[in-house]
């Protein structure tokens, strides 16, 4: 059986995957920061209705709210360098990647989950870094539902598009930063969480979604849209 590093592991990178996938064709500018409001953790959009911390929080507060956060809504720490974990599957899992690779079991390979003190430190979105999220929510039974309750606030989603059983969507977070977010549209009973992956400008840009292609978030997103 797989121990919790390796099973976070293999969700995330299946998601960075099928993405990378989309960009290769094998299924049918940077944003500025501006001069908008800080997100906190009194926000009624950083937890949806089933208790899970959205997508919202993710992007728009920095490591130690978000921290806070998790740990107000039950979240609890699973172990070093796993993640955050809660009820019914839920949690919020961030890695970078120590190469780049359009190979998806070498891209799993060189994922490397956050140490606890690392989390802390993150910047919204992980900020800068070559940081990845991945937020596996529970109580929905469609991963299009799961994307549409756990965004925190719709007003954040610029565009969505779906490719397959994928559904893409380019949301903004308040400073201006933008991210590509996905989850396989697959549909259960709901006792399930459902995964939602969220790629930043940052982490884009380095390659490691279109094995070493540092194209930009526009790049990607015409990439996506074109394969829909």
């Amino acid at each position: 059986m797989m121990n919790e590093v390796t099973m976070n592991r293999a969700a995330f990178v299946a998601g960075a995957g099928a993405l990378a996938c989309a960009l290769a064709g094998c299924s049918g500018g940077l944003g500025g920061a501006g001069g908008a409001k800080k997100a906190t953790t009194a926000d009624a959009a950083c937890v949806d209705d089933n208790a899970n911390v959205t997508v919202y929080a993710a992007i728009n507060l920095d490591g130690a709210d978000l921290v806070r956060l998790l740990k107000h809504q039950n979240y609890e720490w699973q172990g070093e360098s796993v993640g955050y974990g809660a009820a019914d599957d839920a949690g919020l899992f961030a890695f970078t990647f120590s190469k780049i690779s359009d190979d998806v079991d070498e891209l799993a390979n060189s994922a490397i989950p956050l140490s606890e003190s690392e989390y802390e430190e993150l910047e919204p979105g992980g900020g800068d870094d070559s940081v990845a999220i991945l937020l596996s929510v529970g109580g929905y039974t469609t991963g299009n539902r799961a994307l549409t309750g756990a965004i925190g606030d719709a007003a954040i989603v610029q565009e969505k598009c779906t490719i397959d059983d994928s559904v893409y969507w380019l949301v903004k977070a308040l400073d201006g930063s933008r991210y590509v977010i996905s989850a396989y549209d697959t549909e259960d009973d709901g006792d399930s969480a459902h995964d939602i992956y969220i790629y930043s400008e940052s982490f884009i840009h380095t390659g490691y979604l279109s094995g070493g292609d540092q194209i930009d978030i526009d790049e990607l997103w015409s990439r996506l849209t074109n394969a829909s």
